[in-house]
């Protein structure tokens, strides 16, 4: 077990030294001889081949790093909550100028790269229309190939906000099954964005192109799993909703049975409130609804 890891950790380290991100000191050249029995410097040894296992297990790799350092540093956490915001700031949050919210927008990263997703695909659209934008379509081309690269730097480090989100899950998330949903949304959407900095890296011309079509295709796949865990999150996160609306439907109709019940009370049992059938009628709806919100808050 502990020999696979090392052999593993030391094609990494060889694969980053072949695209030349990191140095190789002699003492390493010399203890990766005694160890894979092949030398590890870029002239000598073969081009390594980069496999999806190579990038999941350097990507948990830093998942479990990050968790070791926040349980040393703290081993019981307990965040702060938010300050609430002063009456006069939300007042003036909601009449705020819309250059003041644009410039707001703009400073976020999110902000930013959406902009660039919306420029991108209308210049798709423009050259996937029938008349291929005319004379413009090469100008489009590089601007929409432009644009996706930038894309790519704009996500450099995003995946350490789905690293955080899988070491510190959600309370709203109670169940196992929750919990795995939320790890295959975070984890796929976390490795994508992991393996898109070397595509990004790739495209720049930092590490060889011919790496970019199989690191491209394995960010695919890493999305492709990210979205579907994050759909069953959301249908998940629907179906409850939608049982707490129908809670608050319900208290409606006891509140209302409720009501008539003190009416009746009020006008001392005068005319249709005389009549004892619905009285019980509107008793009954009330307990029984009451009894439904008791049963599920256990």
């Amino acid at each position: 077990m502990h020999a696979t890891v090392g052999k593993r950790v030391l094609f990494i380290l060889n694969w980053l030294t072949y695209v030349r991100i990191v140095p190789t000191p002699k003492k390493v050249r010399i203890s990766c001889q005694r160890h894979i029995n092949t030398p590890l410097y870029p002239k000598t040894y073969p081009k390594p081949r980069l496999h999806f296992a190579d990038l999941l297990f350097l990507f948990l790799v830093l998942v479990l790093a990050s968790m070791a350092d926040q349980s040393q540093s703290s081993p019981n956490p307990k965040p702060l909550p938010p300050p609430p915001p002063p009456p006069r700031a939300a007042a003036a949050a909601a009449e705020r100028d819309f250059l003041l919210h644009l410039e707001a927008y703009l400073a976020r990263r999110d902000g930013v790269d959406k902009l660039l997703k919306i420029a991108r695909y209308a210049a798709k659209i423009a050259l996937s229309s029938p008349s291929g934008a005319g004379t413009l379509a090469p100008r489009l081309k590089a601007f929409e190939s432009s644009v996706g690269l930038s894309r790519k730097a704009f996500r450099l480090g995003k995946f350490v906000q789905d690293v955080n989100a899988v070491r510190c899950p959600s309370a709203a998330a109670p169940s196992a099954a929750d919990r795995l949903l939320a790890a295959a949304a975070y984890g796929g959407e976390g490795l994508y964005y992991f393996v898109e900095q070397f595509v990004w890296l790739a495209k720049a011309g930092l590490i060889p192109a011919e790496l970019a079509p199989r690191l491209q295709r394995i960010s695919a796949w890493a999305e492709l799993v990210g979205y579907a865990g994050a759909s069953q999150e959301e249908e998940e996160e629907m179906k409850r909703l939608r049982e707490k609306l129908l809670l608050k439907h319900l208290s409606i109709v006891q509140d209302l049975a409720d009501g008539l019940m003190a009416l009746g009370d009020v006008r001392e049992a005068k005319r249709f409130l005389a009549s004892p059938l619905l009285m019980a009628s509107a008793g009954l709806l009330s307990a029984l609804i009451s009894t439904h919100k008791n049963w599920i808050a256990c």
